[in-house]
């Protein structure tokens, strides 16, 4: 994956065009009883180059941890005209921002999932100077590269004790295995959720399925050892991407592409099949994160036709898609209000009421448009 300091949503993989990430949502619960809605940045991860911007990507089911990454500049200084590298951190309210280092690498890390406590983190981080690799970190043992074949480490299970990346997954037996391909297709396989335990597990992601106008196609699939890849079909295009599932395996999330070509968020049972849940004005959305039971979904989503019109959305059944920023001044809660965008919803808590991502913080006069920051929000009733 080539990596640039650029203003785009650098953690994702690209497929088709379309960056995506992979967020495991693990099986746990934060009861709402007590909580106040508020909204918080975190700041900049330590070692960050200036405006270079730190990006949350998941976080933990039980809303305590935050993980993510931050642009850092070579030989740590403070500032660079430009840079190839990440460090992957790990958040917490009590510990605040820890860099949880990589194995090597100029590329560096880039933490992108966490188990249900947060104890567990896995992510990509290369050994030497290879383009892709897998880590797993626990607070034990620090950070481990796994086996080779994990390309990209893009999910954990609930417990910790398996990671997906790429086609293969691993577990903690010292166990590996592939996904595969859609029958009679190239075997190019992005894995991007988990959901189970290793003895059960259920995996979302895409694979290549057939061709369009453009060339191959990807679709969603829905993955347990005992069926294989399921796919998850489409809404009025020829493509799907799944990029999460909820904790209790029941509801996938992504994206698919409409009859006009443009990406949009899907929601999926097995009773409703693949559903568009629709933008925030704009064309076109995605939906990065799902909570235990599938009734919140988060993610990023154009409000009008310019292309760097995202913001942070959250949906229910009852309210349907609305703007993150809208339903905390709903709530009382403007501490929102002053930056330049809430970008995306990267991670969502198991009972739906805390979630992260980044944006683009208030503006400065060093920092005219503000710089990627992570956040954290709790929304105590959503879709109430």
């Amino acid at each position: 994956m080539p990596r640039s300091n650029s203003r785009r949503f650098d953690f994702a993989l690209t497929l088709c065009s379309i960056g995506i990430l992979a967020l495991s949502i693990a099986a746990g619960t934060l009861p709402a009883a007590g909580q106040t809605a508020s909204f918080v940045g975190l700041g900049q991860m330590p070692g960050a180059g200036q405006g270079d911007g730190s990006y949350a990507t998941a976080i933990s089911a039980d809303g305590s941890t935050i993980v993510g990454y931050a642009w850092v500049c070579p030989n740590g200084a403070p500032s660079c005209e430009s840079t190839g590298k990440t460090e992957a951190f790990r958040w917490t309210g009590a510990g605040k921002f820890q860099v949880l280092g990589d194995l090597g690498s100029s590329i560096g890390s880039m933490a992108l999932a966490t188990s249900s406590t947060g104890a567990v983190v896995a992510g990509d981080a290369p050994k030497g100077d290879n383009s892709f690799g897998s880590f797993r970190w626990t607070v034990a043992k620090g950070i481990a590269a796994l086996p080779a074949k994990l390309f990209f480490g893009s999910a954990v299970i609930a417990d910790g004790t398996m990671v997906a990346g790429g086609d293969f997954w691993w577990n903690t037996s010292g166990a590996i295995g592939k996904f595969g391909p859609f029958p009679g297709n190239q075997d190019q396989t992005q894995t991007y959720g988990l959901a189970g335990t290793s003895a059960a597990p259920i995996a979302v992601g895409a694979a290549l399925k057939g061709s369009d106008l453009n060339g191959a196609t990807f679709h969603a699939f829905r993955w347990t050892p005992a069926s294989g890849l399921q796919d998850l079909g489409l809404t009025t295009g020829t493509q799907s991407i799944a990029i999460a599932i909820s904790g209790d395996g029941t509801v996938v999330v992504g994206e698919a592409t409409d009859a006009s070509g443009f990406w949009r968020a899907f929601r999926w049972t097995a009773s409703t099949g693949m559903v568009d849940i629709g933008t925030l004005g704009g064309p076109e959305s995605a939906a990065y994160a799902v909570n235990q039971d599938g009734s919140v979904i988060v993610g990023t989503a154009l409000s009008s036709e310019l292309s760097d019109s995202n913001e942070s959305f959250i949906w229910t059944a009852s309210t349907g898609m609305q703007d993150l920023r809208t339903v905390l001044q709903s709530n009382g809660v403007h501490s929102a209000d002053t930056w330049v965008t809430l970008e995306s919803a990267t991670g969502v808590s198991a009972d739906g009421t805390v979630i992260t991502g980044y944006g683009q913080s208030p503006r400065s006069g060093k920092f005219p448009f503000g710089v990627f920051t992570p956040y954290r929000a709790v929304v105590p009733t959503p879709g109430k």
